[in-house]
């Protein structure tokens, strides 16, 4: 329409307004056009992301079995190595042959821990455990806890100091929380210093909530892995913190033992003296 204009002949106004609403026309495609090239850029980027995500979780994954698989093979080679002893040496004197048992029946316990903490991830992480809610007493869940880590803490001359709490009755699964209880204080166990390690527990309640605080005075968590320390195939590259396969597998597994609870868990980025994890139940 533009090229068939003469110069030298008088526009007509219809003519004008054609030729400004082809204008128009053609602005309004062009701007549609650089929002599907934006739109399709920021498309790209998230999908470049989500791979690289996927990349990183699959190279975390094969780090994790890598793992397992030592860990497995660990307390399998012990109990062969001990039982082939004992069944070759039948003089050897009691007090070995006590030795080498023990070692058997410690190398079996935690051949079974790791193969449960195995089932339980798998079970919890797609929904198939059943919670045995009822009614108890989170003071005297807590206790039970602290109980149940007392020699580990006195064999490495650490303090558990718990503040006096009121008696808060919630609906839970109490082998489930004694679990995250459990592997809350016996990681704090794990990574503070001997003799000076010091291990808090806090209650704090709301009008709908009650905050549990557990803390430590060990080495911390690094911001970078505070993100992903609850993820099952996590590993941080920071070896001052890196996860035991109990205790990798512990926090994965409480983290949807709370979920499962309608709570939450998660580490305090602002405590700086140590490791915060911090446990909210609704009421």
């Amino acid at each position: 329409m533009i090229s068939s204009v003469v110069k030298e002949q008088p526009v007509s106004l219809p003519e004008v307004l054609k030729i400004l609403e082809e204008n128009k026309e053609t602005i309004t495609i062009n701007k549609q056009l650089q929002q599907q090239s934006h739109d399709l850029k920021r498309l790209s980027d998230r999908l470049k992301n989500a791979n690289q995500a996927l990349v990183e979780k699959d190279r975390q994954k094969d780090e994790f079995l890598d793992t397992v698989a030592h860990e497995l093979k660990t307390p399998t080679a012990s109990i062969r190595a001990a039982s082939e002893i004992l069944f070759d040496d039948d003089d050897m004197p009691v007090e070995l042959k006590k030795k080498f048992l023990d070692n058997i029946v410690n190398d079996s316990d935690r051949l079974a821990a790791l193969i449960t903490n195995i089932l339980d991830l798998e079970k919890l992480s797609n929904g198939r455990e059943v919670m045995d809610k009822k009614q108890h007493s989170l003071k005297d869940t807590l206790h039970k806890a602290v109980d149940g880590v007392y020699q580990l803490a006195l064999k490495k001359q650490v303090k558990i100091d718990v503040n006096e709490i009121e008696s808060i009755n919630l609906y839970y699964d109490e082998d489930r929380i004694l679990q995250v209880f459990t592997n809350l204080l016996s990681n704090s166990i794990k990574f503070v210093s001997s003799k000076d390690g010091v291990i808090k527990v806090k209650t704090q309640l709301t009008d709908t909530t009650v905050l549990m605080f557990f803390e430590d005075n060990g080495k911390g968590i690094p911001q970078e892995d505070m993100e992903f320390i609850f993820d099952k195939f996590y590993q941080s590259n920071n070896q001052n913190v890196k996860k035991p396969m109990g205790s990798g597998m512990g926090l994965a597994i409480s983290r949807h033992i709370i979920e499962s609870h309608h709570g939450s868990i998660r580490v305090d980025p602002n405590f700086i003296d140590g490791a915060r994890f911090i446990v909210e139940f609704k009421k």
